[in-house]
């Protein structure tokens, strides 16, 4: 049996070569396989033929002195291997891919067999280590079982192994071992079914890209809209039959088209030509005027303009807007509905009203109360989204595993619960919109992240799912913390805090503002439905000299209230103003007319008994937390945020489990509570039990004691 010696530059070289030729050879010849990584390798042994990998194996051996005097080896030449290309021949035209190897040398080979094959249509670049970094745009890499050559920029990796003897040098080789010509006939036969293969599976693959391509042709055409697509050099790739109607253009002129060459406004032009992202513009045309958006594919190049007539556009809007009205995703106040002549909001509606003229993202901060969403709806109402939808969120009200899937939506098994086909999110629902999320400092860090990228991206992907949805919307924040003091204590990412306040709201308390507090009780009280309901002077006074912590919701409520208990009366006075346990304290009425309310009331003057404390002035949320806590611990220990939230729910109070965690560490200053991590939950502490059993009036400001009836009933 004849024998043969074949020697690779590495051992995987070395085996793939040569099972390839004992596939061919069937048995008929003993292959001693040799290579040159791994040290060890001598001179070839006696044999009758020594076959080497490359030229560049060979000079290896030369250097070493391996390559005995009138050896005539057969330095082979390789070629992609045919079987390994499905994924090359999948690639996408014009797509950019580096091919890498250890040596430029054979990375300029490899492309050339490629090229040679048919696969031309791919842009390729040599890299090899030592190069300079690639350019971005080639995120793809292709390596003959090279992978650890790759550099780390790449996202995608199609290995096509090995590269393989050619037909001349398995040819070459038959001939130097007198194999007779039929053997070399049956091998030429199975060889060149491998390129019709390979060139049938090209074929197909570019048939079907036809197919698909003058589908999405159709498609397009049928769109009412506008459309172009065209890449950094203005080369139009994309005009649709709308298109052509709108620029009243021949149907011969897109072949080899360029913008100036199909645009002859130069307004249009230079607005199609701006490399400065996502724009919308109305513009004059022979044809009417027509609103056209501007926005960039992603892949580095190409940008699509959508172009509508603006008679069309108004319409659709119009729908648009009634749709938002009916399904409740709109603006309930304006700008006019914030009611107040003092300097404070006079001064906080000017700001709205020139941060509404933006499309900036809006911080609101301002304590409970003091009408974040009101702002925020108004903000909405007068900018250029005000026909489209307005969506609010409570964060505080929704637990960490909620938030996420009520902003950007799940897909379909993404939990165990989720609704078949899926659910949109408030992202998607406010598209072209406003969205208002209140009480931010509640999210979470992974929400953090997620939301920046939203307001960075403009990007969405539901929970569970893989595809990347475009949302056009703003977002106004709000919240009753002081944020960046929690993004220096790493408890909020910064940079997300500063990306929302680009534009920043500070809505005043009502005590800055305790002029307001006449117009709003009229407002008030034409929204109960009693404009011709008197307020007693008294009444008044006692109003404006209260400093209100729960600011214009705690007054509507305690006006409310007075309506309530009136008794048919034409008038709210004392008597009414006493039973809202807002004002149990003397020196917080005109003396005389206090007395006279309190022996009218039974309650006779409410004074602290000797020994008591006077509590901290709290809000409403924080001195109902305090009576629930009391309640809840009743010998029993501590309890959780959530055993709080449950037991307000159950009363009919609205405060939830975020709310009561942003109002916990305040009450964790002022020594009331102690709060703890995980399932220990939160304490009363000495102070704490002694402000929830404070009576009314002493001190804790307000209703104390009605917010511990509420939470004992």
């Amino acid at each position: 049996m004849k024998n043969i010696t074949l020697i690779g530059g590495t051992e995987s070289t070395a085996r793939v070569l040569s099972a390839q030729l004992a596939e061919y050879l069937e048995g008929r010849v003993e292959i001693a396989t040799r290579w040159i990584d791994g040290g060890g390798l001598t001179a070839p042994d006696e044999t009758e033929l020594v076959i080497i990998s490359s030229s560049l194996t060979r000079d290896e051996l030369a250097q070493a002195g391996l390559l005995p005097p009138g050896l005539d080896p057969i330095v082979a030449r390789r070629t992609v291997d045919c079987d390994a290309l499905d994924a090359v021949v999948a690639l996408p035209r014009g797509a950019k891919v580096l091919f890498v190897n250890d040596r430029p040398e054979t990375a300029r080979d490899c492309i050339a067999s490629l090229v040679d094959l048919g696969l031309d249509a791919v842009d390729w670049m040599p890299w090899y280590p030592g190069a300079p970094p690639p350019p971005p745009a080639y995120d793809i890499a292709a390596v003959a079982g090279e992978r650890g050559l790759v550099p780390p920029s790449i996202g995608r990796i199609i290995d096509i192994g090995v590269r393989v003897l050619d037909f001349g040098t398995i040819a070459e080789v038959f001939a130097r071992l007198g194999l007779p010509e039929t053997e070399i006939g049956r091998f030429s036969k199975r060889y060149l079914a491998k390129i019709v293969s390979l060139a049938r599976r090209l074929a197909k693959s570019t048939e079907e890209a036809r197919r698909i391509s003058g589908h999405l042709g159709s498609v397009i055409d049928s769109l009412r809209n506008g459309i172009l697509v065209y890449d950094s050099e203005g080369l139009v790739s994309v005009c649709n039959e709308e298109l052509r109607g709108l620029l009243d253009l021949r149907s011969g002129e897109l072949a080899g088209a360029t913008l100036p060459g199909l645009v002859r406004s130069r307004e249009l032009l230079e607005f199609l030509e701006c490399r400065c992202g996502e724009d919308t513009g109305v513009f004059k045309t022979p044809n009417g005027s027509m609103v056209v958006r501007r926005f960039d594919l992603g892949d580095g190049g190409h940008t699509v303009a959508t172009f509508r007539d603006e008679r069309d556009a108004a319409e659709e809007a119009s729908r648009l807007a009634r749709e938002y009205r009916r399904r409740g995703h709109v603006a309930k106040w304006a700008m006019d509905d914030i009611v107040g002549g003092s300097e404070a909001l006079l001064r906080a509606k000017r700001i709205a009203a020139r941060l509404a003229a933006t499309d900036l993202s809006i911080l609101i901060n301002g304590e409970s109360g003091t009408g974040k969403e009101l702002f925020a709806s108004a903000i909405h109402a007068a900018s250029a989204r005000a026909s489209g939808p307005f969506l609010a969120v409570d964060l505080g009200a929704l637990s960490d595993d909620l938030i996420e899937s009520e902003l950007f939506g799940y897909h379909e098994g993404a939990f165990t619960g989720a609704k078949k086909g899926g659910k949109a999110g408030l992202f998607e629902l406010a598209d072209g919109g406003t969205l208002f999320l209140d009480e931010i400092g509640n999210i979470s860090p992974k929400v953090q992240k997620r939301l920046l990228r939203v307001l960075q991206e403009k990007e969405i992907m539901r929970v569970g799912g893989s595809e990347i949805k475009r949302v056009d919307v703003r977002v106004i924040a709000a919240t009753n913390e002081e944020l960046l003091a929690r993004a220096k204590r790493g408890e909020f990412r910064e940079d997300l805090y500063f990306r929302l306040k680009m534009g920043w709201l500070r809505i005043p308390p009502l005590r800055e503002r305790r002029e307001d507090i006449p117009l709003l009780v009229d407002r008030f009280l034409a929204a109960e439905g009693a404009r011709g309901v008197e307020v007693d002077d008294a009444v008044i006074s006692a109003l404006v000299s209260r400093d209100w912590p729960g600011n214009v919701r705690e007054l509507r409520n305690a006006l409310t209230y007075m309506l309530a208990v009136r008794r048919e009366k034409a008038m709210i006075d004392l008597e009414d103003l006493l039973e809202t346990g807002y004002f149990a304290e003397s020196s917080q009425l005109q003396p005389e007319r206090y007395d006279q309310a309190a022996r009218l009331s039974g309650l006779g003057p409410v004074e602290p008994e000797a020994g008591t404390e006077r509590g901290p002035r709290l809000d409403a949320d924080e001195r109902f937390i305090l009576s629930a806590l009391a309640k809840l611990s009743n010998g029993r220990g501590p309890s959780g945020r959530d055993g709080i939230a449950a037991l307000a729910a159950s009363r009919g109070y609205r405060l939830g489990p975020g709310s009561v965690r942003a109002k916990l560490p305040r009450l964790a200053e002022l020594g009331l509570v102690v709060t703890r991590r995980g399932r220990r939950g939160t304490e009363l502490t000495e102070a704490g039990r002694r402000v929830a059993a404070l009576p009314s009036g002493t001190g804790i400001g307000s209703n104390m004691a009605n917010m511990d009836e509420l939470a004992s009933n």
